[in-house]
């Protein structure tokens, strides 16, 4: 089988040379361009099955050089990988025709999807009986625009990137990391994120839940038991600890771990080791643990249901999550990105909703946050009987609660007005009560800190 030939056009040399090489290694023939018009002389001296292009080029407007490269070679996938990746534009060049629409990053996520996106065209039809070839239908096979993201975490939310950033930092470091924030926030896809990110992604990531085991149960799922250890234990256990040896291991909701669990899973933070049940030889690990609760610790702690000193060895580095509703435009990004996945997954022709339910999906609160709006699209796209999503494809109570919503102070519905004086406005209010003004503006307090320190303001000074 002949070659598959890509072209790679960008002005960022290095970029090009790394892609060009991967490319080359997984047995693809290459050629390079870096401006628009050396690429479409090539183009037209030479056949590429594939264009891995950046749009933003000096010479050139973004969607008049993608309408040229396909009215002139529309056999040809076109993926789009953009350092200035924007919602707009992705669904614009996907309705178009792009293959895929992907931001540019030297990540293991970027380059996967690049090796992945080469590998799905060199496993296509011949250039001959594509061209002669229907189009798919949308949503029927053809890849809708993939979007920007960090390890299978879709934002472009600047408090999602600082939580990015900050990954990126510990990545490497032995620091233990607890997750906070509401259920459905994604804390095992950011605690996923860390581990991939970190130089034990080689190694086993192993989640455990702790609220749904019994205190016995629980020890022996951590820990791991002995033959004959109790009733039931008809043979040897390896427990959690163990499997994630090397890597890392996720407790979920560790908030509600028995007291007596919490000693010795205390001890083994401080000592990487332990004894199954039952057992009596001491177990060595290295294990990083990555714990998330959607309860606050500090007041589990304040309550004396959770040990003040374990929650001080799980909380070395803290990472709030912000529910949904405080992320702005990600939740039709994340939207559209599961409808895409759904009408996929269910060959269903589904390719975009209609205004009236972007409006909705945008002004619902979403308490049950990423995991909810996931639920909700699958269930449109499921019963949608026309290419775009409709308030009436959606649960009516999201319609409802809409409705329903008091007249308020909240942010997200004040867009007329500048977000610094609703924020001032809301603090005078409250004399400088943070967690109150906090409360009337329907945020978190960590993401009131964040917006006073971004417009420098002093709550002090406007009481």
């Amino acid at each position: 089988m002949a070659k598959a030939n890509i072209i790679v056009v960008d002005t960022d040399i290095s970029w090009t040379l790394l892609v060009s090489e991967m490319l080359v290694k997984e047995d693809f023939e290459v050629f390079t361009a870096n401006r628009a018009a050396d690429a479409l002389v090539l183009l037209d001296a030479r056949r590429a099955d594939a264009a891995i292009v950046e749009l933003n080029l000096p010479d050139t407007d973004p969607i008049s050089f993608f309408e040229q490269l396909i009215q002139r070679h529309p056999s040809m996938a076109v993926i789009v990988c953009t350092a200035r990746p924007t919602i707009e534009q992705a669904f614009e060049l996907g309705r178009r025709g792009a293959t895929r629409y992907l931001t540019k990053s030297i990540t293991p996520d970027c380059l996967q999807a690049l090796r992945q996106a080469a590998a799905e065209v060199g496993q296509r039809p011949a250039l001959e009986q594509r061209a002669t070839a229907p189009p798919p239908a949308r949503g029927r096979g053809l890849l809708m625009p993939s979007v920007p993201g960090f390890y299978g975490i879709i934002s472009q939310d600047p408090q999602m990137e600082d939580i990015f950033e900050l990954i990126r930092t510990i990545a490497d470091s032995t620091a233990n990391v607890l997750i906070c924030g509401e259920t459905g926030t994604g804390k095992e896809l950011v605690a996923r994120a860390i581990h991939e990110a970190s130089n034990r992604h080689g190694k086993p990531f192993v989640a455990m839940d702790c609220s749904a085991l019994a205190r016995e149960l629980l020890e022996s799922e951590l820990f791991g038991h002995e033959k004959g250890a109790f009733t039931g234990a008809h043979e040897r256990r390896i427990g959690r600890f163990e499997r994630a040896n090397g890597g890392t291991l996720f407790l979920d909701e560790v908030g509600n771990i028995d007291p007596a669990i919490q000693a010795k899973l205390l001890r083994v933070i401080q000592t990487r080791t332990f004894e199954r049940v039952g057992g009596q030889q001491s177990i060595s690990v290295d294990v990083r643990i990555v714990a998330a609760t959607n309860t606050p610790l500090e007041e589990l702690v304040a309550q004396g249901k959770f040990r003040e000193d374990l929650y001080h060895r799980l909380n070395v580095v803290e990472i709030a999550l912000p529910p949904l509703r405080e992320r702005g435009d990600d939740v039709v990004l994340l939207a559209r990105e599961f409808m895409r996945r759904f009408a996929q997954q269910n060959r269903k022709d589904v390719r975009d909703f209609t205004e009236a339910a972007l409006q909705l999906i945008r002004r619902y609160r979403w308490p049950g946050n990423v995991r909810e709006l996931e639920n909700v699209i699958l269930q449109a796209v499921v019963l949608s009987k026309s290419p775009l999503i409709d308030v009436a494809d959606l649960p009516r109570r999201i319609a409802q609660a809409v409705e329903t919503l008091p007249e308020s102070a909240r942010l997200a519905d004040q867009l007329g007005e500048p977000e610094r004086q609703i924020i001032i406005n809301a603090i005078r209010q409250h004399r400088g009560n943070i967690k109150r003004a906090a409360e009337m503006l329907d945020i978190s307090r960590t993401t009131l800190y964040a917006k006073l320190k971004k417009y420098q303001i002093d709550p002090d000074a406007i009481r």
